[in-house]
């Protein structure tokens, strides 16, 4: 049987631990409830929601249903009701182990109803700091435990950070191994399931356009960008001790520009690209101290330190530009240029600006009417509106021989106002199921990414880059000429 197949037909418990918090509003339950209505779930699932909270079955249906209204509007009610019957509620402290053991009885009781051991995915939804006693408390209980051979399979789904650092990744990582497999264990970066970031595989490695010369020999510059318009907001606990470097440059941005410099899978396995992904992270070029000081850029905007949950004396970054090269033949030279920050507008559109943009070299000698070197650019755009755009040089009509950009472009869709998140977590949340981990992040993919992110986090707390202020809802190419010369910038 199609294990996909296997896997979606077998009863399946879905225990989301931290089920009142944001992450159970925003993006679990709009994501789950989809694909209900897709009819893409299990056809025997539950949804056990954990908290602390002293609430019952009801209380987390209301919630459930008010989520619903809200962020999947305009559902048949049929439809609400029916997803409503698969939820209950149990409520648990993350450290009283006689919590865990209820809990596991609960989940053998709906096992004795199904006449066998089902399906158990485990969704931790829970602020890092609990994620050790929480694993610790499963394994103690039984809850790790997995089914007897063709019953059942047991999984655990971790949200970033990652740890804070590599030695704190490195022990969560070992906590996990000894308790769950590598094949058990589901660690999301929602930005790998976004169609746009997904097509860069099939742009790159489906087509003959531009893959033989992807490379030293014809591109000259990497940009990987995140420009948003929104600040820090009501997220000030959660962000100040991260900064924009940990909270999206460490994750989200290097696994973009893993998807641009990776080799090709041997095929399109989970193993395999998630290998191809991990061999490029680990060539990624630490950054001395001298390094950091001349490659990044560190900022934060003015008014951050009024934020509910900032110290007032917080040094956390809200913006960066690092520049960075890949220790791979095929890159030797290259430049890669993150850049991502908060209350920024893009000056063009006015609209938050997710995307890679690949610089070409223009060949030389110039063969152009004019001595001005042209550069055509591949595109790949997360936002505002999704898709892909090639940006070439052609002749203006007329008798003179004049130069003019042109495009050819593809869009994925138009841009859609809401919903952000969603389509993202209803294809990882079912992955996670199906057991799919191609878009989940390994253990190796992990290190890699804190060991080159961990020496600029050092020099910047050493000062050898100093904080620099702008003002909010600047265009972000702006941010730099407010507070330093030219010389200065990355």
């Amino acid at each position: 049987m199609n294990e996909r197949l296997r896997n979606i037909n077998i009863p399946t418990i879905f225990v989301v631990l931290g089920a009142t918090g944001d992450l159970m509003t925003k993006k679990i339950v709009p994501a789950l409830f989809n694909l209900h209505l897709k009819k893409s779930l299990p056809r025997d699932f539950r949804l056990v929601g954990v908290s602390r909270r002293d609430w019952s079955d009801d209380d987390l249906k209301q919630h459930v249903e008010t989520i619903i209204g809200v962020k999947v509007a305009d559902s048949p009610r049929e439809s609400v009701e029916s997803f409503l019957k698969l939820v209950t509620y149990h409520k648990l402290e993350f450290g009283q182990h006689d919590d865990y053991r209820a809990l596991k009885d609960e989940l053998q009781k709906i096992d004795d109803e199904r006449g066998m051991c089902s399906n158990k995915l485990f969704y931790l939804s829970v602020p890092p700091q609990f994620y050790g006693d929480i694993l610790d408390h499963m394994q103690k209980s039984g809850l790790s435990e997995e089914c007897a051979t063709n019953e059942g399979w047991t999984r655990v789904v971790i949200e970033k950070p990652f740890g804070n650092d590599e030695k704190t990744a490195k022990a969560l990582d070992a906590k996990l191994a000894h308790i769950f497999k590598e094949n058990q264990i589901y660690r999301i970066d929602h930005y790998l399931a976004k169609e746009t970031f997904q097509n860069i595989l099939a742009f790159r490695f489906a087509n003959g356009l531009f893959e033989h010369s992807w490379g030293k020999e014809t591109i000259e510059k990497v940009y990987v960008r995140e420009l948003e318009n929104v600040g820090v907001e009501d997220r000030g606990p959660f962000y100040d001790p991260l900064g924009a470097l940990r909270d999206v440059g460490q994750n989200h941005m290097l696994q973009m520009a893993a998807l641009v410099a990776m080799g090709q899978p041997k095929d399109f396995s989970a193993d395999e690209v998630r290998k191809s992904r991990a061999a490029i992270l680990k060539k990624l070029q630490p950054l001395t101290e001298k390094e950091a000081k001349r490659r990044t850029f560190r900022a934060q905007y003015e008014g951050y330190h009024s934020i509910k949950g900032v110290r007032s004396d917080s040094e956390t970054e809200t913006y960066f530009r690092v520049r960075f090269n890949i220790d791979h033949p095929r890159w030797k030279g290259v430049d890669f240029v993150m850049e991502a920050g908060k209350r920024l507008i893009n000056p063009d559109e006015k609209k938050e600006i997710t995307e890679i943009e690949v610089v070409f070299r223009h060949p030389e000698p110039c063969l152009c009417p004019t001595n001005e070197h042209f550069r055509d650019k591949v595109v790949f755009r997360q936002d505002p509106k999704e898709g892909i755009t090639i940006y070439f040089w052609s002749k203006k009509p007329g008798f003179k021989m004049e130069l003019e950009e042109r495009t050819f472009e593809f869009d994925l869709r138009p841009a859609v106002a809401g919903g952000q998140y969603t389509e993202e977590y209803q294809k990882l949340l079912l992955d996670a199921i199906v057991g799919d981990q191609t878009l989940f992040i390994s253990s190796e993919e992990i290190d890699a990414m804190w060991r080159f992110i961990d020496p600029i986090e050092r020099a910047w707390a050493k000062g050898v880059v100093p904080l620099r202020r702008y003002h909010p809802d600047s265009p972000a190419i702006t941010v730099e000429a407010q507070v330093v010369d030219e010389s200065d910038a990355v």
